[in-house]
């Protein structure tokens, strides 16, 4: 009886505890990681396993349509929350179109900085046929420093397959991806139809009909006729 009592009293002691440990219900959060699907609404700040944390973000998806002639990015803001000393004076940061497209950025645009952190970064040049948006850093980045980009538009975009992709940012300077964009570009390719054909009601401002010819039925005949020894 006697030791029986004492695991209850162990048992309340460590209930006690533990509970009063804990967080009020409106400050429990599961500290997970970026883009684990458990800290997009509880987390202040995203929370990695060790190195550098950057991030880059455009704050809204964004969606085109296949034959848009040079779109308009919305604000690019690439945030510091712990560099680690990755971004440093010397170095560079690259912004780049998707890997599975075959678009690139409008080379003819003049890029804007803003930011705590825009004056660290050099003038901002296009590389690789203008897929890639060089940024050269000038001043060591440190935890919490922000840089916005804007002006950014993109081209031949009808040279993408439609679907969902991210912008990619290499912070590190090795020429490898190390974060996808935090928000997602879309791209879609409507069915223009034609006449009669049940899809043009909501994409056509008014129906298209094919050219058709009679050339190429005439150069048939034609060939069948001389085949058969007819002049």
């Amino acid at each position: 009886m006697k030791a029986r009592t004492t695991i209850i009293m162990i048992g309340m002691v460590l209930f006690a505890t533990l509970t009063a440990a804990r967080a009020a219900p409106g400050d429990e959060r599961f500290c997970g990681g970026s883009y684990d699907g458990w800290d997009r609404d509880v987390m202040a700040a995203s929370a990695g396993l060790g190195g550098a944390l950057v991030s880059l973000a455009s704050g809204t998806d964004q969606t085109f349509t296949w034959n848009a002639a040079n779109p308009a990015l919305a604000v690019l803001t690439i945030e510091a929350e712990d560099p680690a000393g990755t971004i440093t004076n010397g170095g560079a940061m690259r912004v780049t179109v998707p890997a599975a497209w075959a678009c690139r950025f409008d080379t003819s645009v003049s890029v804007t900085y803003g930011g705590d952190a825009a004056g660290k970064v050099g003038a901002a040049s296009f590389l690789d046929g203008g897929r890639t948006l060089n940024i050269p850093v000038t001043a060591d980045f440190i935890a919490g420093d922000t840089l916005t980009l804007s002006g950014l538009k993109l081209l031949d975009l009808a040279l993408c397959p439609s679907g969902t992709q991210w912008l990619e940012l290499d912070f590190t300077g090795d020429g490898t991806r190390d974060v996808y964009d935090g928000n997602s570009l879309a791209l879609t390719v409507p069915w223009p139809g034609g006449s009669y054909d049940g899809w043009d009601r909501y994409v056509l401002a008014e129906s298209a009909s094919l050219d058709a010819t009679r050339r190429g039925t005439v150069f048939m005949l034609s060939r069948l006729m001389r085949g058969s020894g007819c002049r």
